[in-house]
């Protein structure tokens, strides 16, 4: 099963944008996203530089990442090709 972690911040104004986006096709694609807010750990472990970036995660390793503003169109092909 694949896992989804969505890195953010709450300063940051994309990370607000894209939540909403997230939430409503992640709904749609039945898969749950897990919120890391900066600074957390996982952001050195994973590698992650910005925000927001999306992560999917299967039996431990990264099979997709968004990073930055997207669109409602990039988040379903995401879930589509990662679930």
């Amino acid at each position: 099963m694949t896992s989804y972690l969505l890195f953010s911040s709450p300063a940051c104004v994309p990370c607000q944008r894209m939540k909403p986006l997230i939430a409503q096709e992640s709904i749609t694609a039945d898969v749950t996203v897990t919120d890391i807010v900066t600074p957390d750990d996982l952001f050195e472990v994973l590698e992650v530089t910005g925000v927001p970036t999306l992560l999917a995660m299967k039996d431990g390793r990264e099979v997709g990442r968004l990073t930055g503003l997207k669109s409602q169109a990039d988040l379903i092909v995401f879930f589509e090709e990662t679930s």
